[in-house]
């Protein structure tokens, strides 16, 4: 396969050594420099506060000649505006469609499930700790079932990692919804009469103030504009009905912005891929569309998460159409409504 447009930049230099006033040897050494993580969709990323920057790991890439999956892992801090390359010793396998979260309890990133090569759909939970930089696979003696695209947020209240929906394959869209604690390594199935319809690609943040969850869209039989509500104390959902709310779509970004408290939606695909950015309010549950004069192109599939310490949410890579896989990484200010470009082409 051809990854051309992977933008891995080759650098030759050319040494030469002089010893004794003649020249010993003319020395060339080829210095792979990849400034970013390569162009890729269907990729997770966490902020860890510990640490002050952002991780990545994995996704999977396609143009016209194939695609490929991955297992490279990455940090980002926007202060600095680098991105580098971590490489623990064991790691999970080759996948896109994964979900993290960062367990702000125990410092810890949790990871489940995926879509991987010459495997398919997943069910493998792994723990990161960022301060030994390693990787442990866990197994629990029950989890959810294999899956992609599904939802997952971690609880700092009930200190607990929540799971809802995804994808199965055959079977389709899935409504279950699953509870993990890191303290007994334990997969618990939740239950709730009036939950939302299975579906997939929708996203879930937790909001602190109001202790409860926020769910945005999705995709089953077709796809969704709905907003709900989960409070984990007494276990309920409820359906919101704002007066404006973003169209109907999945593979959106979602994060919680917990310095201004609003929550930011982006982008997605709806019958092809969207570029508008939502403002959803948690004090008054409405949403409204913001126009900023900058921002991503239009996409789906990509990852954003929220740098409380930045203050500012930071978005990377994604799919334009199954011949345009994306490598560039952005950050949205809530307070000067701004996108602005961090690393690479938006092309």
């Amino acid at each position: 396969m051809d990854f051309t447009k992977r933008k891995i930049k080759v650098l030759i230099l050319g040494l030469v050594i002089i010893s004794s006033g003649t020249i010993g040897a003319l020395l060339f050494i080829a210095v792979i420099q990849s400034a970013s993580p390569t162009a890729r969709y269907g990729s997770s990323m966490v902020y860890d506060p510990v640490l002050q920057k952002t991780i990545l790991f994995g996704g999977g890439y396609e143009d016209t000649t194939g695609y490929e999956v991955f297992n490279d892992m990455w940090l980002f801090d926007p202060t600095s505006n680098l991105w580098t390359e971590i490489n623990p010793t064991v790691k999970p396998s080759a996948r896109s469609g994964h979900s993290m979260v960062y367990d702000s309890t125990n410092h810890k990133t949790i990871l489940f499930g995926g879509w991987a090569d010459n495997v398919g759909l997943i069910s493998d939970t792994w723990i990161f700790d960022s301060q030994t930089n390693q990787w442990t696979e866990v197994f629990p003696v029950s989890n959810p079932s294999s899956r992609q695209s599904h939802s997952m947020y971690y609880d700092p209240d009930a200190r607990r990692v929540i799971l809802f929906g995804g994808h199965q394959g055959v079977g389709g869209h899935l409504d279950d919804m699953w509870e993990y604690n890191y303290s007994d390594n334990m997969w618990t199935e939740l239950s709730s009469s009036n939950s939302p319809s299975g579906r997939y690609g929708s996203k879930m943040v937790y909001d602190p103030l109001n202790q409860r969850t926020i769910l945005f869209g999705g995709r089953a039989t077709s796809i969704m504009d709905d907003t709900w509500i989960y409070y984990y104390g007494n276990n309920t959902w409820t359906k919101l009905n704002p007066t404006s709310k973003p169209g109907t779509r999945y593979w959106h970004g979602m994060v919680y912005d917990s310095n201004n408290h609003k929550v930011i939606v982006f982008g997605g695909t709806y019958s092809g891929a969207l570029g508008d950015t939502w403002i959803f309010d948690p004090s008054t549950n409405e949403w409204a569309e913001v126009l900023p004069s900058n921002h991503p192109s239009n996409r789906l599939f990509f990852t954003m998460v929220y740098d409380s310490n930045s203050h500012k949410a930071i978005l990377f890579g994604g799919i334009r159409s199954p011949e345009s896989s994306l490598g560039d990484t952005w950050a949205h200010s809530y307070g000067s409504n701004s996108w602005s470009i961090m690393k690479g082409d938006d092309l």
